[in-house]
């Protein structure tokens, strides 16, 4: 045996090590599991390395990029942390080195559990997905509701029953998905985001109770971001009621079981019934409030408004009345009356007064003649100087002193002056008169102030 291969023709070192890769496949299965510590975790583009190793040994492993990317999602590597690695034995003949190819990672022990889990509730919860002012709340009437679970899970089965037994009202829409272990965490969240987008009022997220290995798909971060893009507000209902997971910090609200989740949105019938019993009544409190209470104002306000209008009418008959006493007594018959009562008395006074003095000395009446025909006398040289000054006035300023000087006066067809050329039509008969004698005369050009040619009108 030893002299067949020392007699084999010599291979290239690319042969040798495929032929190791081969053997080393050939003696392990597809898949293995192995325990150990994690030491010299790193990332380089986008590909994960780190050496698995226990008290006997080490070997190095490494994931792709889509690989890492889901199970940082899950677990984040930490050196000094215990695990158990799934994977293949492989080979990398550049370095003549065996390891393994990664294609789970698992937490071992409920140390290392806890820790994950620690790890990532901090780290969610510093970036602001469990705070209360992102929570939306909850519908109150739920008409609609889809539930991410599993088809074969006892979840679905009490989640149902319950909406039944209390709701017939609630549409349920199943969205079916893993929910055991990290590995399930990818498709839970894809469920997640579709249950989102169907038409419903809220969305449940649930499973029974189980290990912690069991619910840690609810642990991984990338549920807990597609519970957080959710479009629809979302309850967690994961395990019971001990159980915590980070899908329940960052839900819109937790409930500590899937019966529970049901009981919330599917309110019982009666307690339906008594809110719209109870919305009735208040709305016929408000009714009241608004018909009547504004009837009885409108009565009020009537009363109100029929004495104000008696008082103004009172008032004004009132200044009626005294508007006619007034008229009365400025009544221009009774002045007539009082003017004719006085001339009457006046006349009689006159009379009395003329006898008198007829009946004085004639010497008294040749004195009052005199001084009579004294004052007519003075009275009319007065008004004959006036007159000869007005007479004098009238010479200067009249049309036949303008005459004298050489102007004319044109007058129309009908003997009226004419002022202005716009009066008369060309072709027209005017007379003009002269400081002595008149003339007839025709009308053949016009001109305005400026010395223009008068446009004839139409």
């Amino acid at each position: 045996m030893m002299r067949s291969l020392f007699d084999a023709p010599a291979i290239s070192v690319g042969e040798l090590c495929r032929r190791i890769r081969s053997a080393l496949r050939g003696g392990f299965p597809s898949s293995v599991r192995v325990l150990g510590e994690v030491s010299e975790s790193r990332t380089i583009g986008g590909n994960t390395y780190f050496t698995l190793k226990d008290r006997e040994g080490l070997i190095a492993c490494y994931c792709y990029r889509d690989t890492a990317a889901r199970l940082a999602a899950s677990l984040p590597l930490q050196d000094g942390i215990s695990v158990e690695v799934t994977g293949s034995v492989d080979i990398y003949e550049r370095q003549s080195k065996y390891q393994l190819r990664v294609t789970d990672i698992t937490p071992v022990g409920r140390g290392a559990l806890y820790l994950a889990f620690e790890q990532m509730k901090a780290k969610l919860e510093a970036e602001g997905l469990f705070a209360a002012s992102r929570k939306r709340p909850i519908p109150r009437f739920i008409r609609a509701v889809a539930i991410v679970t599993s088809r074969d899970g006892a979840a679905l089965h009490d989640f149902v029953s319950t909406c039944r037994r209390r709701g017939t009202h609630v549409r349920i829409r199943l969205q079916h998905a893993p929910v055991s272990g990290a590995a399930a965490a990818p498709d839970l969240a894809r469920a997640i985001l579709a249950a989102g987008r169907l038409p419903v009022d809220v969305v449940v997220v649930a499973r029974g109770g189980g290990s912690p290995e069991d619910l840690w798909a609810f642990n991984t971060e990338q549920v807990a971001r597609a519970i957080a893009a959710c479009a629809k507000p979302v309850i967690s209902a994961v395990g019971h009621e001990t159980d915590f997971t980070i899908a329940d910090f960052v839900a819109d609200m937790r409930v500590p079981t899937p019966t529970a989740a049901a009981e919330l949105v599917a309110q019982e019938r009666d307690a339906l019934l008594a809110r719209i019993a109870a919305a009735e009544s208040r709305l016929q409190r408000a009714l009241s409030r608004w018909i009547v209470a504004p009837r009885s104002r409108l009565v009020r306000a009537s009363a109100d408004l029929g004495r104000a209008a008696a008082d103004t009418l009172s008032a004004k008959a009132q200044r009626l009345d005294d508007c006619v006493t007034q008229l009365r007594r400025g009544d221009p018959r009774r002045r007539i009356v009082q003017w004719r009562s006085r001339a009457r008395a006046a006349s009689i006074r006159l009379r009395v007064v003329g006898r008198r003095a007829l009946e004085q000395p004639s010497r008294h009446t040749a004195v009052l003649a005199t001084e009579l025909s004294a004052a007519f006398a003075r009275s009319a040289e007065r008004r004959a100087r006036t007159l000869d000054l007005a007479n004098a006035k009238l010479l200067a300023l009249g049309p036949r002193r303008t005459l004298e000087r050489g102007y004319a006066i044109a007058y129309d067809a009908r003997g009226a002056v004419l002022t202005d050329s716009l009066d008369v039509r060309i072709g027209e008969k005017i007379g003009v008169e002269l400081k002595t004698g008149r003339l007839g005369a025709t009308v053949n050009e016009k001109k305005d102030d400026h010395g223009e040619n008068g446009r004839e009108e139409t």
